[in-house]
């Protein structure tokens, strides 16, 4: 039976009731929720990369130069640092920073503070870029939630927040 769209169900729905239907003992209530977490990831990602591309980036490109830009003059964090605040991989993040190095937006180089380890550096590029793109971002971050009021908002932001700590705890 093909599936119709309906405006008050959506996709997780429609996989909930066809899990109900074949296995009924099974208790899928967190489908619900995570279902709708990872469609709505998917979602987001593909938005943010939808505003980057106009700037001729990829949204893992934007999440490094902004970090760097937000983290305060004089725009450098260590590969570690920076990948504490990104959800890239130790593998990833390298063949990233080599790619946005290409770019020329951040460059690599020897720690002033410590000549045995490497800090990322925006370059005046990446700094322009960055400044450039950010508020653009930021609107299209606030239009994907442009449906909820100010107490909807505080309120889901809440429940992720507590979902994402209890969940990262062990």
């Amino acid at each position: 039976m093909p599936f119709e769209m309906d405006q008050e169900r959506d996709l997780t729905d429609r996989g909930i009731e066809m899990w109900a239907r074949e296995v009924p003992e099974l208790d899928t209530s967190g489908k619900a929720v995570t279902g709708r977490l990872l469609m709505l990831g998917e979602m987001v990602f593909e938005r943010m990369n939808e505003t980057t591309t106009k700037f001729g980036l990829k949204y893992t490109t934007y999440a490094i130069i902004a970090t760097l830009r937000v983290s305060g003059p004089p725009y450098r964090l260590s590969p570690k640092a920076l990948q504490a605040t990104l959800l890239i991989t130790s593998g990833g993040l390298s063949n990233l920073l080599a790619r946005t190095e290409k770019q020329g937006l951040i460059r690599r180089m020897t720690d002033p503070e410590d000549g045995r380890g490497v800090v990322v550096e925006l370059t005046e590029e990446g700094l322009r870029t960055a400044t450039e793109v950010m508020p653009v971002q930021a609107e299209a971050e606030r239009n994907l939630t442009r449906m909820f009021s100010e107490d909807e908002r505080q309120l889901l932001i809440d429940l992720l927040r507590r979902m994402i700590l209890i969940n990262s705890i062990g």
